[in-house]
């Protein structure tokens, strides 16, 4: 006998007990022979089935031995979010709509499910919309095969739960995280929807999360995966059913509210988002704080296209950053002139660097034991041919978003190394140079070599070279960071930490790092004398640096008894303007020159 015939004869025999059985009477024996026909009581299971499992959130299917589908419930909400009808849906229910990076997991879950009479076993996979993008989708299956009365593999499957939202009916209801594709096509549908409808609006919300990679570097990918999730859920809870989330890649989310146009409304909700992922997470034994920024576009103006849409929220992000506590803001029509300025800048920037437009000013790093001249600290400067001087402020963001801060690094390094060589030969002396490091340097596989070609050209001691480095740089790639940074010290390279204090968790990882030299930022030294307990605190961070072997060196001193105040707490370097303001190679020739003493 078939296991098909098993199957129906199990059913069969099940119903007739019931009726029996509700009249106090024996069951009688009955063979497939019996009057009661074999289609009858396919029938009757067909619609007990569908009793069972008619309105449920999930799709309910039964599959036999060989992995034939013998029963299938489609939930209305499954085929909604797949972009079918139910009975359409049903007609599609194989391997082929399973993602084709799934589609292996999938097969292996169903064989070790097979040979476990009794098991159950859950599984994530993708399934492909209709119109070709993917959703997640859990499955939860049990073996049944050994059961009379069921015989077969019972397989529920609902949208994976990343978050829940209420619905209209005040249930809860399961809303899945787009990707992009997804998102561009529900926010092209909205903006086609507002240029035919006047009485209609939406807004799209650009929530960015902030120190990525610093999050990374110091918790590890496994644990910001997780916080990750954990937004998604948070802002989920924040929207409500007929609303839009997408993830767009690395910490980056895309939000559509649908309906929304009022920028106070949206600004409201944007508000609530920040709010909520700024609440501590708590994984993997970590206590993790986080801040999103975001950006708002919405359809009170015209788009003919979801992606520009997509571009103006992210203008709108980017303006964010620079913005205090209240990091978000909307879109204008300003921010797109501003970003042709910014692409402007970039263009120019190239110019700079092969028209020999850029130059080095050095700030002179001042021993407090005896006031002289220790070294100098190499800066860039941009001398415009019509613009003059650019400040730093102005260039140097525009170099690291674009990755040219790369190039421009290695001819700061070149250059200083080169300059110092030749000081130190023409006056007999062995003063130091500083030379600064950003984080995407650290992303350059050709980092240490260009530093030891620069030092090999220049015939400048290793000795006297100091890279020096923010929290930041080395935190957003803490592994790779530790490699270099023990090359450079192998060179014989002296290495210092910059902007102490500012960063994200200072002394979590100062001693797995092998510096030299801890910089003190400007921001306490400009508190010396003044109460608040700033005197304190940089007298614990000079202490903490000796007690692991550094050197410290006071950045932005100003003022007489600021130095005369760290000379007490025994520091041992500084620089500032009350020493020196950056000066051009010639000025600082003269200062090595005559020898001067502070």
């Amino acid at each position: 006998m078939s296991s098909r015939q098993h199957f129906v004869e199990g059913w069969r025999d099940a119903i007739i007990a019931n009726r029996f059985a509700s009249k106090g009477e024996s069951v009688p024996r009955i063979s497939m022979t019996d009057t009661v026909e074999q289609s009858v009581l396919a029938a009757a299971r067909e619609r007990w089935l569908a009793a069972l499992t008619e309105g449920s959130r999930e799709t309910v299917l039964m599959v036999n031995r060989e992995g034939h589908i013998e029963y299938a419930s489609v939930s209305r909400s499954l085929a909604r979010l797949l972009g079918y009808e139910v009975g359409e849906l049903a007609g599609r229910l194989n391997l082929e709509i399973v993602h084709a990076d799934d589609q292996q997991r999938v097969v292996e879950m169903f064989e070790r499910i097979r040979r476990e009479p009794g098991s159950v076993h859950s599984a994530e996979y993708r399934v492909r919309h209709q119109l070709g993008h993917h959703f997640l989708i859990q499955s939860t299956a049990v073996n049944r095969l050994d059961d009379e009365l069921i015989q077969a593999i019972v397989v529920h499957s609902r949208p994976a739960p990343v978050g829940e939202v209420p619905s209209d009916g005040g249930e809860a209801a399961h809303t899945p995280i787009l990707d992009r594709t997804a998102l561009l096509e529900r926010v092209g549908q909205a903006a086609e929807r507002a240029r035919v409808d006047p009485t209609y609006g939406f807004s799209v919300l650009m929530v960015e999360l902030e120190r990525l990679k610093m999050l990374v570097g110091s918790y590890g990918q496994a644990a910001v995966d997780e916080v990750l999730m954990e937004i998604a859920k948070r802002i989920l809870a924040l929207l409500r059913p007929q609303d839009s989330l997408a993830r767009l890649g690395g910490g980056e989310f895309g939000v559509l509210l649908d309906g929304v146009s009022g920028r106070a409304r949206a600004g409201r909700v944007a508000d609530r988002i920040q709010k909520t992922v700024g609440v501590r997470y708590h994984v993997q034994e970590h206590t993790i704080s986080a801040t999103a920024v975001v950006g708002i576009a919405t359809s009170e103006r015209t788009y003919e296209q979801a992606e520009q849409v997509l571009r103006d929220a992210s203008l709108a992000t980017s303006r964010a950053r620079g913005r205090g506590r209240r990091r978000r803001a909307v879109f204008q029509t300003q921010m797109r002139v501003e970003d042709t300025r910014f692409m402007s800048m970039v263009s120019a920037l190239h110019g700079a660097v092969a028209d020999n437009q850029l130059t080095i000013h050095y700030q002179p790093l001042i021993t407090l034991g005896d006031g002289a001249v220790h070294g100098f600290e190499a800066l860039l400067r941009w001398n415009h041919p019509s613009l003059g001087l650019i400040p730093p402020s102005e260039f140097i963001p525009v170099a690291e978003e674009t990755g040219l801060i790369v190039q421009l690094g290695r001819w700061v390094v070149r250059q200083a190394c080169k300059q110092m060589a030749e000081w130190n030969r023409t006056h007999g002396t062995s003063l130091h140079v500083s030379v600064n490091l950003s984080a995407k340097q650290f992303q350059d596989e050709e980092l240490v070599r260009q530093v030891q070609r620069a030092l090999t050209d220049s015939g400048l001691d290793a000795r006297q070279l100091d890279l020096e480095l923010t929290e930041t740089a080395v935190l957003e790639n803490k592994e790779q960071a530790i490699v270099i940074l023990n090359a450079f010290k192998e060179m014989g390279i002296r290495l210092s930490l910059d902007d102490f204090g500012t960063g994200y968790s200072s002394f979590s990882y100062l001693h797995q790092l092998p510096y030299d030299t801890l910089k003190i930022d400007r921001s306490f030294i400009a508190q010396l004398g003044n109460d608040g307990g700033s005197n304190e605190i940089v007298h614990a961070i000079i202490v903490l640096a000796h007690n692991l072997r550094m050197s410290v060196v006071a950045e932005g001193v100003e003022e007489g008894p600021q130095a005369d105040q760290l000379k007490g707490m025994w520091c041992e370097y500084a620089q500032g303007y009350h020493y020196a303001r950056p000066m051009a190679s010639e000025d600082a020739e003269k200062l090595i020159a005559a020898q001067t003493r502070f």
